[in-house]
């Protein structure tokens, strides 16, 4: 009998269990939907306030010159900048926290901004790309960004650029161009464009580009950057393809 009552409550036990972990009773887990804001403050910058790269890089032959593919990591957005020393040249997503606001030479006057400051924190990013892009760890929904010119930029809309004649006019225009890759690899053919500089004016101040509604930049896997304008020669745009953006926000979906 003791063996039967022992049964008998095993299987009253398991039972109950059985109908406790119905599919009724299971929890339902929702996705989670995380808002990030990159800013750019754990970059480490050198003595004049701005990071390129360094020689800690994947090397690279850059037409028989030395360069190194290098990257600033946050919250799983990678920003690649290629720097080649013997050049002093780069490439791609450089940060800087300079405050000066007006540019007389290559170096380091490119690295400042026309507002003096980041948006958010001490620190922006300029984007001067050849083919780099952002990547992100896991498809993102891009809400958006602060954007402005930089002081090459400026200096360039109302000076001239050395490489076109004269300076802006009313009838001139420059504009960043951002083409989102969807998350399953194909070709959206999507592209936003980012006026920087047209009509007699341009931007000098932090401005918001809002895509949040916009949906080519939801679920993508990359961001590329182009640049076109009216200062023009026989071998492309003269205008310096620079802009400052700060200040990130994406959502990931976990």
């Amino acid at each position: 009998m003791k063996t039967n009552k022992y049964f008998m409550l095993a299987a009253i036990t398991c039972g109950a269990a059985f109908v406790s972990c119905s599919n009724e009773d299971l929890p339902v887990y929702e996705p989670v939907s995380q808002n990030i804001v990159i800013g750019f403050e754990n970059a480490t910058l050198n003595e004049d306030g701005y990071w390129i790269g360094n020689t800690e890089g994947t090397p690279f032959d850059n037409w028989g010159s030395t360069g190194y593919a290098c990257q600033y990591e946050e919250a799983g957005v990678a920003f690649p900048v290629n720097y080649t020393p013997s050049w002093g040249s780069w490439s791609g997503f450089a940060i800087s926290s300079r405050t000066q606001t007006t540019y007389a030479t290559i170096t380091p006057d490119q690295y400042n901004s026309t507002v003096g400051n980041a948006h958010g924190g001490n620190n922006f990013c300029i984007v001067q790309p050849y083919g780099e892009s952002l990547d992100f760890d896991t498809p993102v929904t891009l809400k958006g960004f602060w954007y402005t010119n930089t002081a090459w930029v400026v200096d360039a809309i109302l000076n001239g650029d050395g490489l076109s004649p004269g300076n802006f006019t009313a009838n001139d225009w420059f504009k960043c161009i951002l083409y989102p890759t969807p998350a399953d690899g194909s070709l959206s053919g999507a592209r936003y464009e980012i006026d920087l500089a047209k009509d007699g004016d341009y931007v000098q101040e932090w401005k918001y580009c809002d895509l949040s509604n916009v949906d080519a930049f939801k679920n993508i896997k990359s961001l590329s950057f182009n640049f076109e304008g009216t200062k023009e020669n026989d071998w492309g745009l003269t205008t310096p393809a620079y802009i400052c953006i700060d200040d990130v926000e994406v959502v990931i979906t976990k």
